[in-house]
This record gives structure tokens, C-alpha cells and sequence, in this order.
């Protein structure tokens, strides 16, 4: 009954298969097998990504039976099994040669740093050849950001001194990161006359000129060779005080632009964003795990939340809502033993608040912070800068996100004053169990840097 319109018939590979990195229907259930071992194979080779196996009602009702695993080879793989690739011959010492001799080198760090693990080494590495590091967009746990060669992220929300220290860059090593067109301020980095040096399992990026140098290889399969071959000398700065002088005043620059404004919040008007952030800060222990969605109420975690050692921080970088709270669900039931918190605005947690149901039922324990503004706030910047006064569609209706919350079996509490962040933060933290917090913010707060007063 293909094509006559059967009941919940959808095509999925053509609905889903330009999401994902393969995607493929089954019409013999033999197949099943190899094709999931292939499929397995090609999310994990090269840049990894989803894979899609769309099963028909008629396959899905069918009786296999395993008889042995399926290796990658008998899967089709023509390459072999997956293995992280290693830098080609003499590409590591270029690397550090064009470190070496920079005026003004800077590491982009991304994704692929974090996926193999790689913190410790990308850590050692700068501290041996005194080179700052930058994270790409969302990927701010890359390395401790209390490491004094630590810059900042890039991206949405960043400090001025994030930009301006990657367009003052003479070389930059992109390692393990997209290069996409937020953490490079739309296209704006690199500067003319900068050297691109991109190393990732597929470096270069559509539609740009290619890179000085590109290096496909595993951002953690590098770093493990440059770090052997820096520590036997390779790659130090050929100014050595100059590099360190310029290093500290540009992580004193950083700092500086960390420092949190004062909180806009005064009584009756509702929560400041800052005073949520610095008891965040304050209340955050060394396991925790931080989800986010998209919102303009992310921009203040962007900027002034520290991320230190141990603490990990999941974003979408497509800056689609509706990503916190089922994040934080995955890292609950992936690491029971850590502390989970997930960060949403009202606009992208109602999208999908029945999932805190879901979390309960699992037994998980997790925070979710809800950013109440009443309305799509970045939608609304974005129309108070285009069309000021002519605002459509973005204001919301009132939700009582506690109440929901506790209409699912979790414990819901609501804050309207800075003064009481703190303590609802402590109360949450030390819960077993699933809780939310109602942030009821200053309506005004539209956005960094951007107020809605009269």
C-alpha cells in the first residue's frame, strides 16, 4: 500500500535523510544486519553524524535470526573498520613551525578535541608552546576556563576581546571545529592575511577558499604527536618573553570582560539574568554536566559562566530550541552519579516540557532553570533592531512552569526576586529527584546589552 497515503505512512528518508549523514529503507529483512553495521560504521567514520534505518511495517514484523555479529568489512565498508585517523607525515612539524614563528598564534578548539578526549593534551601543548586557545561555538568545556591560556568562546554572546584577538591572529590553528559562520562572527575570521591551519577528520569548509594548510586527521591523534614532539623541543616561540607578555594582557583583557554588570533587577520587576548566572557559578560542583538551549537568556551563560575542570557543557550549535532539557535527560541516564542541569527559555522549554514526565518516570535527577521572559526573545531583538516599534507574534501568554512541573511527579519552585536564586539553586541541587525552577524575569532584560525600558 505504498504511495496510497496508509495510515501514518511517511517517507522518512526523504523527510529525515537530509539531517542525517546516511539513510537508507529496508525491503528485505535479511539485509538487516549488514546494513546496520554499515550504517554504524558511517556515522562513526570521518565527521560523525546520525544515521537513519527506516524499517516498513512488513519488515518490521518479520523474524531474523542472529546467527554472529556482522563485521564492518562484511558491512561494505571498503575502508575497514573505523580508526581515528593519524597525521600524515611531516604535517605535525608544520604545524609547530608556523606556531613557532607566529607573532600571534591562537588555537580554535572544538568538538573533535572533546570527543577524543583530548582536554589534558590540548592543555599540555599550550602550556608548553605558549600558544592562547579559543573555543569554537559552544564548546567552551574544551579547556578549563580558569587555564591561563584560555581566551574565551567565540560565537553568539562572546566578549569583544574574542573577536578582536581572532582578527588580530597570524596563524590560526583550527583543531577539531567546523570553523562555521558563528564561531567565525559571520565569515569574519579569518582576517585577510591570516594562515589557516584546519586539522579535523574533514577539514576544510564549502564554499571558502581552502585553508594554508589542511590536515585531516583526529584532533586527539594530533595532539598526542605535537605534544611528544613539542616536549622534545619542536615548536617553541622564537620570542619566547614577547609571547608570554602578549599572552597575559590578553587574558587579563578576557577577565576583565567577565566581570558580571550590576543586576538590573529591583523589586516587583522580576529576576535578573546576571544574578541567575552568579549563583550558578557559585552553586555549580566539578561534576556537572550544563545543557542549553537556544534563547537570548544563553547569551549570559556564554559570557560570564566559567566551565573549570571535570565540568562539561552540551549546545546545539544549529541553535535549534527545544535542546536543553532532553540533553540533560541523556546525560542523566549516561552518568547517573553527576550533577545535570538544563538551561531553557520558556519559549523553548514548552516546546517540550512533557519530557520532564519522562524524567521522572526514569528515577533521574536533574535541574531544569526555566528563563521566563513571556515571549520568542531573540526573535523580538531581532525585530525591535529591524522594525523598532513593529513587533508581531513573539509575546507569549503566562505558563506556570512550577505547577507544570509538579503535575508530573517533580518538585517546581518559583523565583521573582535576584535574592532568592541562590537558595532555590541550593534546594534543587540537593534534590534526588527531578526539579525545576520558574525564573520569572525582568521583562525589560530583552537581551545583552539590549533593554526594553519605557
Amino acid at each position: 500500500s505504498r504511495g496510497r497515503e496508509a495510515f501514518q505512512e511517511v517517507d522518512q528518508v526523504a523527510t529525515f535523510g537530509g539531517l542525517c549523514k546516511a539513510a537508507m529503507e529496508l525491503d528485505d529483512s535479511a539485509d538487516l544486519f549488514p546494513a546496520t553495521a554499515r550504517l554504524v560504521e558511517l556515522s562513526r567514520r570521518g565527521r560523525p553524524g546520525p544515521v537513519l534505518l527506516a524499517l516498513p511495517e512488513d519488515v518490521l514484523g518479520s523474524t531474523v535470526e542472529l546467527v554472529r555479529p556482522i563485521a564492518a568489512a562484511e558491512a561494505g565498508s571498503e575502508d575497514g573498520p573505523f580508526e581515528p585517523a593519524e597525521p600524515p607525515p611531516g604535517a605535525v612539524e608544520a604545524v609547530l613551525l608556523a606556531l613557532a614563528e607566529a607573532r600571534r598564534p591562537v588555537v580554535l578548539a572544538g568538538a573533535g578535541v572533546l570527543r577524543a578526549g583530548a582536554t589534558p593534551a590540548l592543555a599540555a601543548l599550550a602550556g608548553a608552546l605558549s600558544v592562547p586557545v579559543i573555543a569554537s561555538w559552544r564548546r567552551p568545556d574544551v579547556l578549563p576556563n580558569d587555564d591561563p591560556h584560555y581566551l574565551g568562546m567565540s560565537g553568539l554572546g562572546a566578549p569583544g576581546t574574542v573577536r578582536e584577538r581572532l582578527l588580530g591572529a597570524d596563524v590560526i590553528v583550527a583543531l577539531g571545529c567546523r570553523l562555521n559562520a558563528i564561531t567565525t562572527f559571520d565569515d569574519a575570521v579569518p582576517a585577510p592575511g591570516t594562515r589557516i591551519i584546519h586539522v579535523d577528520a574533514e577539514p576544510g569548509w564549502p564554499g571558502r577558499p581552502l585553508p594554508w594548510l589542511a590536515i585531516r586527521a583526529d584532533a586527539g591523534r594530533f595532539l598526542g604527536e605535537a605534544l611528544r614532539r613539542a616536549r622534545a623541543g619542536i615548536g617553541r616561540p622564537v620570542d619566547p618573553a614577547g609571547r608570554a607578555a602578549s599572552n597575559a594582557h590578553d587574558r587579563a583583557a578576557y577577565e576583565a570582560a567577565l566581570a558580571l554588570p550590576p543586576s538590573h533587577g529591583r523589586d516587583g520587576a522580576g529576576v535578573a539574568p546576571a544574578a541567575v548566572v552568579s549563583a550558578l557559578q557559585a552553586a555549580l560542583p566539578r561534576d556537572a554536566i550544563i545543557t542549553t538551549d537556544a534563547g537570548n537568556f544563553a547569551a549570559w551563560y556564554a559570557r560570564y559562566l566559567r566551565l573549570m575542570a571535570g565540568q562539561r557543557f552540551l549546545g546545539p550549535t544549529s541553535g535549534a530550541m527545544g535542546y536543553g532539557l532532553p540533553a540533560a535527560i541523556g546525560a542523566a541516564i549516561a552518568e547517573p552519579d553527576r550533577t545535570v542541569v538544563a538551561l531553557a527559555g520558556d519559549g523553548g522549554l514548552a516546546m517540550l516540557m512533557a519530557e520532564l514526565e519522562t524524567a521522572v518516570r526514569e528515577g533521574l535527577r536533574l535541574t531544569v532553570l526555566v528563563h521566563d521572559n513571556e515571549r520568542y526573545g531573540t526573535i523580538r531583538m531581532h525585530q525591535e533592531q529591524a522594525h523598532p516599534g513593529r513587533v508581531t507574534a513573539t509575546e507569549l501568554g503566562p505558563i506556570d512552569f512550577a505547577a507544570v512541573a509538579r503535575a508530573c511527579g517533580a518538585h517546581g519552585l518559583t523565583v521573582e526576586r535576584d535574592a532568592d536564586v541562590a537558595a532555590a539553586l541550593a534546594a534543587a541541587l540537593a534534590s534526588d529527584g527531578v526539579t525545576l525552577i520558574h525564573l520569572q524575569l525582568d521583562r525589560a532584560v530583552l537581551s545583552l546589552g539590549q533593554r526594553l525600558d519605557p
